[in-house]
């Protein structure tokens, strides 16, 4: 069986990309953790910053591309490719480049229209980036009044929700609870696993917004359940299975989650996720599993942004102490049925015991 590697501390620059349509709120949200005392030294990537509106009190210096708040952050504007900017921004951290500057987390505000998924997958295939680099979570801002039409209409908004690690359901001010309700079961349909918040004007602290770990969990293992979906209640897993009563398919964006308490044979698995792969290709959004492999003992992590999977990694400790493996896949077209069949083929066979009782003489 491949090797699978231990966690351990990750020094690496902690980034937050933050997502959502046109309208969303999210450089309001970007504007408050700028302005938040506990927010630590923030360097936040945009695209312009007239767009985040900063209070010209707490601006310090501003220069080109980048200007120095106050209270220890800095904003960035995203002038050609994010690679390079990311790479100056590092360079400036270590003394390297001029201005110096220090931070410690790195927000990356995209525009309306992005599909976030080219970056994530970058994270795993780019050995410099990951190096120095790590991506804590993608958020994405949902528009409370516009999303059911958004999501009608655009495929990039289908996905900006479909691949979130946690979704902020944003103006609850502007909608009634019939609203709200047709709204939030909208998005449910396109990811019903992720961690979820309700907010007005942005106005969450920032414990809600930094350093969760959940884009691939591998410091806080208190976040691992809520990663997988695992920490939903049995209420919500219910309504998921009502949701997903449709045997054979689940058209448009959606998510299947694979359950058993069975251990898994690694190379069938494998053979499973490289089929999947292949069959759905860019249709493929996420895959998120915590794993019970055959002789092994704690949860193994398995995460993969479209045909790009990261290396498995153990967990600590199974959510609410319940060993069993959960897998969930997010994309277009899954055809439940037929992943449900092969999933199921790669239970383990269970090894021949000889009991020494029967036949005795």
């Amino acid at each position: 069986m491949t090797r699978i590697d231990d966690r351990s501390v990750d020094e690496r620059i902690p980034i937050t990309l933050l997502t959502g349509f046109l309208g969303a709120g999210k450089t309001t949200l970007v504007n408050r953790l700028l302005s938040a005392p506990d927010a630590g030294k923030i360097a936040v990537i945009v695209n312009e910053f007239g767009e985040i509106g900063i209070d010209g009190d707490l601006i310090a210096r501003a220069n080109e591309d980048m200007l120095e708040l106050t209270n220890g952050c800095i904003c960035c504007a995203a002038q050609g490719d994010l690679m390079d900017g990311l790479n100056r921004l590092f360079l400036r951290k270590i003394g390297l480049a001029e201005p110096q500057v220090d931070f410690d987390k790195i927000v990356i505000e995209t525009t309306g229209i992005a599909d976030p998924s080219p970056l994530a997958r970058l994270f795993y295939t780019d050995m410099k980036l990951d190096l120095t680099f790590r991506l804590d979570a993608v958020l994405t801002v949902v528009d409370l009044k516009h999303v059911t039409g958004q999501i009608a209409r655009s495929p990039e908004a289908q996905k900006q929700i479909a691949i979130a690690d946690k979704l902020i359901f944003n103006k609850r001010d502007l909608v009634d609870d019939d609203e709200f309700a047709a709204a939030v079961a909208a998005v449910e349909r396109l990811n019903p696993f992720s961690v979820k918040e309700v907010t007005t004007h942005g106005a969450l602290p920032v414990e809600q917004l930094l350093d969760l770990d959940l884009f691939e969990p591998k410091r806080r293992d208190d976040m691992v359940g809520a990663w997988i979906g695992a920490d939903r209640s049995d209420t919500d897993h219910a309504a998921d299975d009502h949701a997903h009563d449709d045997p054979v398919h689940t058209p448009g964006v959606g998510a299947v989650c694979l359950q058993t308490h069975e251990p898994l044979e690694w190379n069938a698995l494998l053979r499973f996720f490289l089929e999947l792969t292949e069959e759905k290709g860019e249709d493929l959004f996420r895959v998120k599993g915590m794993v019970h492999f055959q002789n092994v003992e704690k949860p193994v992590i398995i995460q993969g942004v479209q045909a790009t999977f990261s290396p498995p990694t153990y967990a600590e400790a199974w959510p609410r102490g319940e060993v069993a493996t959960r897998i969930v896949v997010i994309g277009r077209n899954l055809d439940r049925a037929s992943m449900e069949e092969r999933f199921a083929a790669c239970v383990a066979k269970r090894e021949t015991v000889l009991d020494r009782g029967i036949g005795a003489i």
